[in-house]
């Protein structure tokens, strides 16, 4: 699904010793590098006994979004195309843990300062150019240059190929945020050279990377087709195929933003997988046989920004008035439990996240409607008329929360956040407008109260939300300013966590933000779909293995 680049208790409280042995794996600064077995795997061939179930040989998935583009390196945000065009040298698998995809091997040195990716030398675009250490040398900084998250690579100061097949990156200082990036499609190699030739709005187009599936043609407003790249190989340690899927010839992505025709389209078995499943469908796609769902839990959360500068709103004991007035569940109850109620600012899908801290969070802001209410009084704000309002100085206690029209689970919590807020003397009016619109009013500080979400799984994705510079936000507070931006530097995955957990301990006393749910991510796909692998933190597909019986 759409990362966070979007913007654009299932799993419930997993152990915290659990989630931090995962997430000291995933830091290759404290363990052994990784290295891919070196057992040569040859691509499985296709079956000929008649006992074999006759294949389907093209996969069709409907997706809700068209992409902006194919280059990954010149859109906002990425998708499912991108997964299947690019290859990212690593990844990560079920356990949070970074494993090796394009790249054999890697080390990290120098207290984290240098990186060196050792690249398979058969390793080919999907052209048949060769990826080689200058050719992912030349990626990054092409990304430097054109990517609208140039940022990414900021701390890169300098790349050598020290071979035809060894990359070393050394940074001006330890930044363990990077690996979110070089795990993601973003990430990923492209085929530089190409892209110059050609032009960024040809290449925009014509996307060439080293993924499983290459660009075969994009029909605006209908669908891509991808068809097999023969020269794929990978190192991933969870797919049995490590070469050119031999069961699926070609993938037609299709744009379908109707959510009831993305279904309708896979009960009428047009289509084989279908993303973004509407929640309040969930249930009725459980119940079908012929129908699987997988779920993943999102790596972030749904919250409401809050304007801290806007009276009465600076008043820290308003904000957890209203941070007490939530009742979680019934907002779960109503999104029919496919949403995990929450109070911290990290999900579990996210590494450093600590369950401690949203432990503390719950214990400390339960739902408590008289809680909040004397809160409300201790601020001055008390219903003088009784007219159901609180009011200070004759002036009644009326904010106004934007909704998004395009996020079905905060259009639906709208309501009812807004019934709840009422019972405690906060009248609030909706106003609804696109996602994008409401996110370039809080960036403005036009508004009073948002309803906003992000995904990402790194943490440090909360720079961009409370740092008083790279926010740009309402908020600011000098020690979480210094801790975000510590967070970007620590290597040791123990100090790291500490770190955050310290962050969010402050931001849990200020509320900048208030914490909604967790959102589970479902796809729904075809019975007939055999091999496929859903994988957190982005419920990132792999085809590797998909074979589609008839």
């Amino acid at each position: 699904m759409n990362s966070w680049k979007a913007v654009s208790k299932t799993v419930a409280v997993v152990l915290v010793l659990v989630v931090a042995v995962a997430l000291i794996a995933t830091y290759l600064a404290l363990s052994p590098p990784y290295v891919a077995p070196t057992t040569p795997t040859t691509p499985a061939t296709t079956p000929t006994s008649p006992t074999t179930p006759q294949l389907k040989r093209t996969l069709i998935i409907a997706i809700p979004e068209e992409p902006t583009g194919l280059d990954v390196q010149q859109v906002t945000w990425s998708n499912e195309v991108h997964d299947m065009i690019f290859q990212p040298l690593v990844v990560l698998d079920e356990n949070m843990n970074i494993v090796p995809d394009l790249a054999l091997s890697w080390e990290v040195t120098e207290e984290g300062t240098v990186l060196v990716f050792h690249i398979p030398s058969d390793a080919k675009f999907s052209n048949g150019d060769p990826v080689t250490a200058e050719a992912i040398k030349k990626s990054i900084e092409r990304y430097k240059n054109i990517s609208p998250y140039a940022e990414d690579f900021a701390d890169v100061v300098e790349m050598t190929a020290i071979d035809k097949h060894t990359l070393k990156i050394t940074l001006k200082q330890p930044a363990p945020y990077l690996w979110s990036v070089l795990v993601t499609n973003y990430g990923a190699p492209v085929n530089a050279e190409v892209a110059e030739r050609v032009g960024p709005d040809v290449f925009n187009r014509e996307a060439v990377g080293s993924g499983p599936y290459a660009v075969k043609e994009w029909v605006r407003g209908s669908h891509v087709t991808l068809i097999r790249n023969n020269n794929y190989r990978t190192n991933l340690p969870f797919v049995a195929n490590k070469g050119p899927n031999p069961y699926v010839d070609e993938v037609i992505i299709r744009f379908i933003p109707e959510d009831l025709t993305r279904l309708t389209e896979l009960e009428a078995g047009r289509v084989d997988v279908v993303r973004g499943v509407p929640l309040e469908e969930v249930k009725r796609l459980r119940d079908n046989p012929n129908i699987r769902l997988y779920e993943t839990l999102a790596p972030g959360i749904h919250y409401i920004m809050v304007n801290v500068q806007k009276t009465p709103l600076n008043d820290v004991r308003v904000r957890k008035a209203i941070m007490l007035a939530l009742n979680r569940d019934e907002i779960a109850q109503i999104l029919d439990n496919n949403v995990v109620p929450w109070y911290s600012f990290l999900s579990p899908s996210q590494i450093c996240f600590n369950g401690t801290v949203e432990t503390v969070a719950e214990t400390t802001y339960a739902h408590n409607v008289e809680a909040a209410k004397e809160l409300l009084r201790e601020a001055g704000w008390v219903d003088t008329n009784g007219d159901g309002v609180v009011d200070k100085d004759g002036i009644p206690l009326e904010l106004t929360l934007l909704s998004p029209v395009d996020d079905p689970p905060l259009k639906k919590a709208a309501p009812l956040i807004q019934a709840q807020l009422a019972k405690v003397g906060i009248k609030a009016s909706i106003k609804e407008y696109t996602y994008d619109y409401i996110r370039e009013l809080t960036r403005e500080w036009n508004f009073e109260l948002a309803l906003r979400r992000f995904s990402w799984a790194d943490p440090d994705i909360l720079i961009y939300l409370v740092h008083s510079v790279y926010g740009n936000y309402t908020y600011s507070n000098p020690e979480v300013d210094v801790l975000l931006e510590l967070g970007r530097s620590v290597t040791d995955m123990t100090e790291r966590s500490e770190v955050y957990s310290r962050a969010q301990e402050l931001l849990l006393k200020d509320l900048p933000l208030i914490p909604l749910f967790v959102l589970k991510d479902y796809t729904a796909v075809n019975k007939n779909v055999k091999g496929l692998l859903i994988l957190p933190p982005y419920g990132t597909m792999f085809v590797n293995d998909v074979r589609i019986e008839q």
